[in-house]
């Protein structure tokens, strides 16, 4: 799907989209309707695709489930070619959506909240492998407040970036983030009850909507393809997306790690969605609106040069990750940004090299 869109189709679909984002009619809409705040009707083209694009999907499927009985293989995978979306971006606008509302429960007018709430989070969300309240919950009061440090649920640092025997591992923790379970552990372990009661029954509702797929389908296959392999696929996508954002590790001389390093920066990337790639900003600056990132990313340049920020251009963080977990130093090389424009391209390399094999632990003895 990601060739498909390089090659050529991006070119033809583009236009479509630009011409949806940029109708006043659809931006009045959502100003009037659905968002608190006029500037967040910069997700409303991409909320109204992934929606359309989800309903044309899962209709069939269940037109063809209770006509027929069964789901054919041809149309499991039709779906899965749209659930992904050419050049991954139903699958990655329908994580960004649900990232969106987590951080921002204000997003949509009171209305919208009490009887739509977070679409994207809790409710088709769930066809995406998002256990509701998962992200409000977890991703906000533990990948937030610890920043990929020791106890976060996506911890990495203790494994080797670019071993896929280490890849796995993580996965495994990855998907007990996924399942709430990591997640549910930490608020009781530091008393976090509200947090606890909400994924609990966020947890709770994935369940129960799971039972009543199954009833209404007799179907464990249907259940099985729709409704859990996105929740596997989202758990590896997830692993994958964290070896790139949190990949690299440095440390300053007094042991602290170094912010710029250990966050993950593209610019020019080929698969933003609202201010995603500078993962840097999203974890350090986060009231940063993402139209306003490239004035961020400027005044931080003298910090980058110092400390050889972990910064690229001109490609996506799905290719970045893949070329970390690869070890493909020479081609994510040719992507790092070195702005002290005195590395080499071996020296690069070997930085990169030794940021994403670095653990905590390794500092540590070396210390």
């Amino acid at each position: 799907m990601g060739g498909l869109w390089k090659l050529g189709l991006k070119s033809v679909l583009l236009p479509v989209y630009d011409a949806i984002d940029k109708s006043r009619w659809a931006r009045s809409f959502a100003e009037n309707y659905i968002y608190t705040r006029p500037q967040h009707t910069d997700y409303f083209a991409t909320s109204l695709l992934v929606t359309l694009n989800a309903l044309v999907g899962l209709g069939a499927l269940f037109y063809v489930q209770f006509t027929r009985g069964y789901l054919p293989w041809w149309l499991i995978l039709a779906y899965y070619c749209s659930w992904v979306g050419v050049g991954g971006r139903v699958m990655g606008a329908a994580y960004a959506l649900a990232h969106k509302e987590g951080h921002n429960f204000g997003l949509y007018k009171k209305w919208f909240r009490e009887y739509v709430g977070h679409f994207f989070e809790n409710s088709l969300g769930m066809f995406y492998g998002t256990v509701p309240w998962n992200f409000t919950t977890s991703h906000v009061a533990i990948h937030h407040k610890l920043d990929g440090g020791v106890g976060d649920t996506f911890y990495q640092w203790d494994l080797n970036r670019s071993s896929v025997h280490d890849f796995m591992l993580y996965v495994t923790r990855i998907f007990l983030h996924m399942i709430g379970y990591s997640s549910l552990k930490y608020f009781v372990a530091n008393g976090l009850k509200k947090q606890q009661e909400v994924l609990r029954g966020g947890v709770i509702t994935y369940c129960c909507t799971g039972v009543i797929l199954l009833a209404i389908t007799r179907s464990p296959m249907f259940v099985f393809w729709i409704y859990l392999q996105p929740l596997f696929c989202m758990s590896y996508f997830l692993a994958l997306l964290n070896f790139g954002f949190h990949g690299f590790v440095e440390f300053d001389e007094a042991g602290e790690h170094i912010e710029c390093v250990n966050a993950t920066t593209i610019i020019n990337g080929d698969d933003d969605y609202f201010g995603e790639d500078d993962h840097m900003a999203h974890h350090y600056n986060q009231n940063v609106y993402f139209r306003d990132l490239p004035a961020l990313q400027a005044s931080k340049l003298e910090e980058f040069k110092k400390y050889k920020a972990s910064v690229f251009q001109k490609l996506s963080i799905v290719e970045l990750s893949i070329f970390v977990l690869l070890g493909l130093w020479d081609k994510l090389a040719e992507h790092y940004v070195d702005y002290s424009g005195t590395m080499s391209k071996e020296e690069i390399m070997a930085m990169l090299k030794r940021r994403a094999t670095t653990t905590e632990s390794t500092y540590e003895g070396e210390s």
